[in-house]
Protein backbone atom coordinates (compact mmCIF):
# COMPACT_ATOMS: atom_id res chain seq x y z
CA UNK A 1 0.00 0.00 0.00
CA UNK A 2 2.92 2.23 0.50
CA UNK A 3 4.06 2.87 -3.34
CA UNK A 4 0.50 4.29 -3.78
CA UNK A 5 1.56 7.32 -1.65
CA UNK A 6 4.15 8.33 -4.63
CA UNK A 7 1.48 8.12 -6.97
CA UNK A 8 -0.89 10.36 -5.13
CA UNK A 9 1.86 13.09 -4.54
CA UNK A 10 2.44 13.28 -8.40
CA UNK A 11 -0.34 15.47 -9.60
CA UNK A 12 0.01 17.74 -6.79
CA UNK A 13 3.70 17.70 -7.85
CA UNK A 14 2.69 18.64 -11.30
CA UNK A 15 0.29 20.59 -10.35
CA UNK A 16 3.04 23.68 -9.66
CA UNK A 17 5.41 25.13 -12.09
CA UNK A 18 9.26 24.98 -11.65
CA UNK A 19 8.53 28.84 -11.05
CA UNK A 20 6.25 28.64 -8.43
CA UNK A 21 8.58 26.04 -6.62
CA UNK A 22 11.56 28.28 -6.78
CA UNK A 23 9.68 31.01 -5.60
CA UNK A 24 8.18 28.72 -2.80
CA UNK A 25 12.18 27.95 -1.87
CA UNK A 26 13.59 31.48 -2.04
CA UNK A 27 10.32 32.85 0.51
CA UNK A 28 10.73 29.56 2.90
CA UNK A 29 12.66 31.46 5.62
CA UNK A 30 10.46 34.39 5.02
CA UNK A 31 6.99 32.40 5.49
CA UNK A 32 8.61 30.51 8.73
CA UNK A 33 9.77 34.12 10.64
CA UNK A 34 6.16 35.47 9.15
CA UNK A 35 4.73 32.39 11.36
CA UNK A 36 7.18 33.37 13.91
CA UNK A 37 5.59 36.90 14.43
CA UNK A 38 2.20 35.62 14.41
CA UNK A 39 2.28 33.58 17.15
CA UNK A 40 4.79 36.22 18.90
CA UNK A 41 1.80 38.97 18.36
CA UNK A 42 -0.63 36.53 19.67
CA UNK A 43 1.22 35.50 22.78
CA UNK A 44 1.72 39.16 23.61
CA UNK A 45 -1.84 39.89 22.96
CA UNK A 46 -3.49 36.99 25.24
CA UNK A 47 -0.88 37.43 27.91
CA UNK A 48 0.44 33.92 27.90
CA UNK A 49 1.62 31.47 25.37
CA UNK A 50 0.09 28.35 24.28
CA UNK A 51 2.22 24.86 24.77
CA UNK A 52 0.85 21.38 23.44
CA UNK A 53 0.68 18.57 25.68
CA UNK A 54 -0.68 14.96 25.83
CA UNK A 55 -2.80 13.34 27.87
CA UNK A 56 -2.90 9.80 28.13
CA UNK A 57 -6.53 8.65 28.63
CA UNK A 58 -8.31 5.00 28.56
CA UNK A 59 -10.93 4.10 26.15
CA UNK A 60 -13.49 0.98 26.13
CA UNK A 61 -13.47 -1.34 23.84
CA UNK A 62 -14.81 -4.56 22.88
CA UNK A 63 -11.37 -6.95 22.74
CA UNK A 64 -13.55 -10.50 22.45
CA UNK A 65 -15.89 -12.62 23.88
CA UNK A 66 -16.16 -15.05 26.37
CA UNK A 67 -17.20 -19.11 26.02
CA UNK A 68 -21.12 -17.81 27.08
CA UNK A 69 -20.71 -14.92 23.75
CA UNK A 70 -20.66 -12.45 26.26
CA UNK A 71 -18.32 -9.35 25.49
CA UNK A 72 -15.15 -9.00 27.39
CA UNK A 73 -13.60 -5.22 27.13
CA UNK A 74 -10.09 -3.84 27.24
CA UNK A 75 -9.12 -0.49 28.46
CA UNK A 76 -7.22 0.85 25.22
CA UNK A 77 -4.62 3.88 25.62
CA UNK A 78 -5.81 6.79 23.82
CA UNK A 79 -3.14 10.09 23.78
CA UNK A 80 -5.31 13.45 23.40
CA UNK A 81 -3.16 16.33 22.23
CA UNK A 82 -4.11 20.05 23.74
CA UNK A 83 -3.55 23.35 23.80
CA UNK A 84 -2.31 24.65 27.47
CA UNK A 85 -1.41 27.49 28.75
CA UNK A 86 2.05 28.39 29.56
CA UNK A 87 3.45 32.20 31.68
CA UNK A 88 5.79 33.66 29.33
CA UNK A 89 7.95 37.04 30.23
CA UNK A 90 5.61 39.97 28.45
CA UNK A 91 8.90 42.00 28.09
CA UNK A 92 11.32 38.90 26.97
CA UNK A 93 8.23 38.33 24.45
CA UNK A 94 8.48 41.80 23.24
CA UNK A 95 11.60 41.79 22.37
CA UNK A 96 11.81 38.63 20.47
CA UNK A 97 8.97 40.15 18.44
CA UNK A 98 11.21 43.31 17.57
CA UNK A 99 14.00 40.95 16.80
CA UNK A 100 11.50 38.78 14.54
CA UNK A 101 10.79 41.95 12.95
CA UNK A 102 13.93 43.40 12.07
CA UNK A 103 14.92 39.68 10.86
CA UNK A 104 11.52 39.58 8.59
CA UNK A 105 12.56 43.23 6.89
CA UNK A 106 16.05 41.76 5.96
CA UNK A 107 14.48 38.35 4.45
CA UNK A 108 11.96 40.61 2.29
CA UNK A 109 14.70 42.32 0.61
CA UNK A 110 16.12 38.83 0.02
CA UNK A 111 13.30 36.96 -0.77
CA UNK A 112 12.15 39.63 -3.42
CA UNK A 113 15.11 39.24 -4.98
CA UNK A 114 14.55 35.42 -4.98
CA UNK A 115 11.38 36.12 -6.50
CA UNK A 116 13.39 38.38 -9.55
CA UNK A 117 15.95 35.59 -10.37
CA UNK A 118 13.22 33.05 -10.42
CA UNK A 119 11.15 34.91 -12.69
CA UNK A 120 13.81 35.10 -14.64
CA UNK A 121 15.23 31.72 -14.36
CA UNK A 122 12.04 30.35 -15.47
CA UNK A 123 9.60 32.52 -17.05
CA UNK A 124 5.70 31.25 -17.53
Amino acid sequence: MRWFIPLAVLPLLAACSEQQMCISRATKDLRQVQSFIAEAEGNIARGYALEERQFLEYDTEICGYDVNGAPQYCRVPDFETRLVPKSIDLDGEAAKLAALKAKEAQLSVQASAGIEACKIEYPE
